[in-house]
């Protein structure tokens, strides 16, 4: 099944990833995994890897996302984690997929697997796609009628041209307030990329840099 061309503009908020790329971030040597949370929130903008919603979405913030393993612990060598092997999901989709297996590495490229359409629901592209969708509940009901609330009230938005419905706007797609600044961070085994720091979105917002919204 081939992505629908139809699609409109504020779709991009919930659109997967076509790929993460090489990390941005590399701490080393937590043995407690909330360790990592404040550099994987930067590394996956601030969002569910999974469903795409945003942390600004939630009432609680960052305290409805969590450390998530694409691999089991267990394989995690005297309670020592890569942080290669981490990613950021909400609370709803990390404990809906729970310990499955699953049938496609996310950070590869998800949108070439899955698709949100105008109407809140998503579908599966390819055979991985769908299973993942089964796997992670992305159809649950709540979620599509939320991605048909945010999806309805950008189009609305999107139509006013006042400063006020540009504030909302931004609102609804800018970065949260607590960015947090990783250059205070010292992870005790080092960090295999400090170059990511400068390229973080706090350093970006102390230098300016950084957009409204993304």
């Amino acid at each position: 099944m081939q992505p629908n061309p139809d699609r409109s503009s504020e779709l991009e908020v919930f659109t997967p990833p076509s790929a993460l790329g090489m990390r941005l971030h590399g701490p080393r040597g937590y043995r407690d995994d909330e360790h990592f949370k404040p550099w994987l929130r930067d590394e996956f903008t601030y969002r569910c890897l999974y469903c795409g919603c945003r942390e600004v979405w939630f009432p609680d913030g960052d305290r409805s996302c969590s450390v998530e393993h694409l691999q089991p612990t267990s394989l995690a060598p005297n309670g020592l984690t890569d942080y290669d092997s981490l990613v950021y999901a909400c609370c709803q989709c990390n404990a809906a997929r729970g310990a499955a297996e699953l049938p496609l590495e996310p950070t590869e490229g998800l949108r070439q697997h899955v698709e949100v359409l105008l109407d809140g629901t998503v579908r599966g592209l390819t055979p991985q796609g769908e299973d993942f969708i089964r796997i992670c509940r992305l159809d649950r009901p709540n979620l599509v009628a939320f991605r048909r609330l945010i999806l309805d009230v950008l189009r609305l938005l999107g139509r006013k041209r006042d400063e006020e419905a540009a504030e909302l706007r931004r609102g609804y797609l800018g970065y949260p307030r607590n960015l947090p600044d990783l250059s205070l961070l010292k992870p005790p085994g080092g960090n295999s990329r400090p170059e990511g720091i400068h390229r973080s979105a706090f350093a970006r917002r102390e230098r300016g840099e950084l957009p409204e919204i993304y």
